[in-house]
């Protein structure tokens, strides 16, 4: 596979089961709607049809959720069950809805499909803190073509302007996500009791909560 020429710097269990057809596009759950509160009007009728180009499926079901790196270009991708959360958290949904983000740098840049073309798919770098097409920085057709470059993507983004500073909340949304990631692995391993987990899963959600519903920057 394409895959196995890269360096991996997590590597999790494979996924099992592809995901149905429709599953990007599914009505938000109460989770959702409780996470992402400005999004609650969307339903089956206004989500965009996106789906998972192969490559990525076969990444997933080699590693469900990783990281490749080869020099300074970071590849930190995401779970199947992840992908959806940052579509509808950072808002792709509203300002990038055919923009399908599938990693981040480790730096608040997202990797990410532009699917506005079904026969012309393109893997597109764009800033968590200035979604949308036209800030999009254009990577290559393909993954093994974006890995195969060792350059940050910020450096990409340069080139259409000067990097923008995350701000403290885009920086603190990411961290949260890093840590739910976390916490939910170390309850998989054994290393928390199931009661602590879900404490300390409600209250990082509810802090994502009140991030979300503060109007400032």
């Amino acid at each position: 596979m394409w895959y196995h020429q890269f360096a991996f710097f997590d590597k999790q269990t494979g996924l099992s089961t592809l995901p149905e057809e429709d599953y990007f596009s599914k009505p938000l759950t109460e989770e959702e709607i409780r996470l992402c509160p400005d999004f609650s009007e969307l339903n089956d009728r206004t989500m965009p049809m996106l789906h998972l180009p192969t490559e990525f499926l076969e990444l997933l079901q080699y590693s469900n959720g990783g990281g490749i790196i080869n020099g300074q270009r970071e590849f930190g991708f995401f779970s199947l069950h992840e992908i959806r959360p940052y579509y509808l958290a950072y808002g792709f949904v509203k300002w990038a809805p055919y923009f399908l983000p599938v990693a981040l740098n480790g730096g608040g840049k997202f990797y990410a499909y532009d699917l506005r073309d079904s026969k012309n798919i393109r893997i597109v770098a764009v800033s968590s803190g200035d979604l949308s097409y036209e800030s999009a920085a254009y990577l290559g057709k393909n993954l093994e073509e974006v890995l195969s470059q060792t350059g940050n993507i910020e450096d990409e983004l340069s080139k259409l302007y000067p990097a923008a500073e995350p701000s403290d909340k885009i920086k603190r949304k990411v961290e949260i996500h890093k840590e739910l990631r976390t916490l939910k692995e170390s309850m998989n391993n054994g290393k928390i009791e199931l009661k602590l987990y879900l404490q300390m899963k409600r209250k990082l959600e509810d802090e994502m909560k009140q991030i979300n519903s503060d109007p400032s920057p």
